[in-house]
């Protein structure tokens, strides 16, 4: 309980004056970082791995960061779960390894994390680190669909348009279609039009 505590008073402090270094140009608190992170703290540990991977404060490391991730992904922080499948699937910091990037990516989508829910769908569509599964796929996508990401909401308006994975339904591939056509998202916007001409 101690180190928790210690370690949650220097993050804030360290996050305090990497905001002030931000606006005036300043030094980054690297050392009050690093102690937040000795000290066991998850968030420090995330933080000082985005530094290594940005090269905020300190020369950039992928090997670094990774390090840092791997604990703070142990630690159930989901962004860091996020960032090592990255880290796997690109062979940044480690060696490139698919269905390492698969389970990191769905241990992220299973602890809440909008974009692993996304990249775990993506992995299930094109057999990244598994085998192809649209159904599995699809039910990812519907998963950021619903929490608002349009870039999986047009996903999911072409699955029901094209019956993959799913029973075809033209209705509900129009209403996915709507919700991300009305976030901007490009796709969506030119296949809503046209479906219209060919309505017309």
């Amino acid at each position: 309980m101690i180190h928790s505590t210690l370690g949650k008073q220097l993050f804030e402090q360290a996050l305090r004056s990497a905001r002030a270094a931000d606006k005036s140009g300043g030094e980054y608190p690297v050392a009050l970082l690093e102690q937040a992170a000795r000290a066991g703290h998850p968030d420090a540990l995330y933080a000082l791995a985005n530094w290594h991977i940005h090269g905020k404060g300190v020369r950039r490391s992928y090997k670094k960061a990774v390090a840092l991730l791997k604990r703070a992904a142990a630690m159930k922080v989901a962004p860091a779960m996020y960032d090592l499948a990255v880290s796997y699937e690109l062979g940044k910091g480690t060696a490139k390894d698919t269905h390492a990037a698969l389970l990191w990516y769905r241990r992220a989508a299973r602890a809440g994390d909008l974009d692993g829910q996304r990249e775990t769908a993506r992995c299930y569509y094109h057999g990244i680190g598994t085998e192809p599964s649209p159904k599995r796929a699809l039910k990812w996508y519907r998963a950021a669909a619903e929490r608002g990401d349009a870039e999986s909401q047009y996903v999911v308006g072409r699955a029901f348009e094209m019956g993959e994975g799913v029973r075809r339904s033209l209705p509900l591939a129009i209403d996915w279609y709507r919700r991300a056509a009305a976030q901007g998202e490009p796709n969506a916007r030119r296949t809503l039009s046209e479906l219209a001409e060919d309505r017309s």
